[in-house]
């Protein structure tokens, strides 16, 4: 299905009850609740416009399609880090292979479930694996989309503070 690019407005008011001289501070830490509800349960009902993005249109922003670039494992240390276009770069720790993790994007919405797998044996030892998460809205949570993709996987044997302090450039002396 092809995506697009759309803006959407809305528009939220509340009444709170504050002391007469309450700074615009106070005033709007009154109100966060309120409008925290009006968006959980009256989000419909607030909606102002619904527009194409003519400005920006979908491709233009790095976080329009997140990608996981480059997986950096230290097999002994069970931990892996991730490098990718719309998510911060991430160091993970593992129990097990073949366990599956959510991952995040900039603005700590879940965008991704990931799992590395033990293949040792075959020529690439280990795999790497990420699918894309879809937010339902019937079920008001997220549920595996069926973009499935895969990154070779680049195994190091020097802790991921001495890579990560490597791929910065830092002298840790």
């Amino acid at each position: 299905m092809k995506k697009v690019a759309k803006l959407v407005a809305y528009s939220f008011m509340t009444r709170v009850l504050v002391d007469e001289n309450a700074t615009d501070e106070q005033i709007i830490d009154a109100s966060k609740q309120m409008i925290k509800l009006k968006v959980q349960d009256e989000l419909s009902e607030n909606l102002e416009s619904i527009e194409d993005d003519e400005e920006c249109p979908i491709g233009t922003m790095d976080t329009d399609f997140p990608s996981i670039d480059r997986v950096i494992l230290n097999v002994e240390e069970k931990q892996y880090i991730m490098i990718g276009k719309g998510i911060p770069v991430q160091v993970r720790s593992f129990d097990s292979f073949s366990d599956w993790d959510s991952i995040v994007d900039n603005n700590d919405a879940p965008v991704f479930d990931v799992q590395i797998d033990d293949d040792r044996g075959c020529d690439e030892p280990y795999q790497f694996q990420y699918v894309d998460l879809i937010y339902d809205f019937d079920e008001g949570d997220y549920i595996v989309g069926s973009d499935y993709q895969g990154v070779k996987v680049e195994v190091v044997t020097n802790s991921l503070t001495q890579v990560i302090a490597d791929l910065f450039n830092v002298n840790t002396k």
